[in-house]
C-alpha cells in the first residue's frame, strides 16, 4: 500500500471516529421546557425543530424538549430559565408579567391586532426590541414569536352578547376590558383551567384555539364554543434561551438555532388555524358542541 493511500485511509478512520463521537456525545446538551403537553402539536413542532438543529449542527447541539411542569410550574418558568434551571423555554410572556408588566400588552390584549398585523408590528415597528428589552430583566434572549390561531370561548351557556355575560366569571388572560362591562375576569394558569371550568369556579373560559382546547379536555366539558371572540383574538408565545448558555455557542450554531425556530413561526399559526377548523367540523358532526358568534351590538 502506498503512503498516500495509507494516509487517506488513516484520515478517513479519524473522520469516521470523530463523526461517531459527535453523535454519541453532543458538545452542548440543553433542556427546553415548553408550556404544552405531549398531546399538543406545538410540543411535536418544538421537538422537530430540536431534531433539525441536531442534524444541522452535526450533532454538536442537542435540545431535549420536555412538557410543562417538568422543571418549573408555568408561572415561574421564565424566571427559572433565566436563572439557569434549564436552558430554553417556550410559553406565553404574560406569565412573566410580575417581573415586567409590559409583557402583558406586548403579548395579549382584548380587541387587539390580528395575526398578520401583529407580525408587522413585531418585525417592522419595534415590537421585537420592546419584547427583548422586557426579557433582559430575566437574563433571557428572544429567539422567536409564535402567534396563535383564533381563540375560542368555552362555555356551557350560549352567550350572545357582552350584556349576557354581566355578573358572570370568565377565565381570561386580560381582565381589564371585562371589568368595565360587569364581568369578573379571573386569570387562571394552564394547570387550573380545566378544573376551574368543570367545577364552576368560572362560568366560561378563553384559553387557546379550538384544537389546543381539545387537547386540554375543555371540549369534553363545554357545550358551546363562541368564536371568533373580542377578548384576545391572537396571542403570542415566545421561544427564549438563557443568555449565559447562549453565549457559550459559537456564531454558526447560534445562527442555526435562531433560523430554526424562526422558520416555524408562521407554520405555528397555519397549523393551529387548520387543525382548529378540522376539530370544529368533527365536534359539530358528533353533536358534542355548538358554535356561536356573538351579536355585533353589545
Amino acid at each position: 500500500m502506498s503512503k498516500k493511500v495509507f494516509s487517506f485511509a488513516a484520515w478517513m478512520a479519524v473522520f469516521c471516529f470523530t463523526a461517531t463521537a459527535w453523535a454519541a456525545a453532543p458538545q452542548w446538551t440543553w433542556r427546553m421546557q415548553v408550556i404544552h403537553s405531549n398531546a399538543h402539536s406545538d410540543f411535536q413542532q418544538n421537538t422537530q425543530t430540536a431534531e433539525d438543529i441536531m442534524k444541522a449542527t452535526g450533532g454538536r447541539l442537542q435540545i431535549k424538549v420536555s412538557p410543562n411542569g417538568t422543571f418549573a410550574p408555568s408561572l415561574e418558568a421564565f424566571q427559572a430559565c433565566g436563572d439557569g434551571v434549564f436552558e430554553m423555554h417556550s410559553s406565553w410572556p404574560i406569565y412573566a408579567k410580575g417581573v415586567e408588566y409590559a409583557l402583558m400588552p406586548l403579548s395579549t390584549m382584548g380587541l387587539g391586532l390580528d395575526a398578520h398585523d401583529k407580525w408587522v408590528w413585531i418585525y417592522e415597528f419595534g415590537g421585537w426590541d420592546l419584547m427583548q428589552k422586557a426579557f433582559d430583566k430575566m437574563n433571557l434572549k428572544l429567539l422567536a414569536c409564535e402567534i396563535w390561531g383564533t381563540e375560542v370561548l368555552m362555555a356551557n351557556k350560549p352567550y350572545k352578547s357582552i350584556a349576557d355575560m354581566k355578573g358572570r366569571k370568565m377565565r381570561t388572560s386580560d381582565p381589564r376590558l371585562l371589568a368595565k362591562n360587569g364581568i369578573a375576569g379571573i386569570t387562571l394558569p394552564l394547570e387550573e383551567v380545566f378544573t376551574g371550568l368543570q367545577t364552576g369556579t368560572v362560568d366560561m373560559a378563553e384559553f387557546g384555539h379550538l384544537k389546543y382546547n381539545e387537547g386540554l379536555g375543555l371540549t369534553d366539558i363545554a357545550k358551546y364554543g363562541i368564536w371568533p371572540d373580542f377578548w384576545n383574538g391572537h396571542f403570542i408565545t415566545t421561544v427564549v434561551v438563557n443568555k449565559a448558555a447562549w453565549a457559550k455557542l459559537p456564531p454558526d450554531v447560534q445562527t442555526i438555532v435562531e433560523l430554526a425556530f424562526k422558520a416555524r413561526e408562521h407554520q405555528h399559526w397555519t397549523k393551529s388555524q387548520y387543525q382548529s377548523a378540522v376539530a370544529k367540523r368533527e365536534l359539530e358532526a358528533k353533536k358534542k358542541m355548538q358554535f356561536l358568534r356573538m351579536d355585533k351590538t353589545p
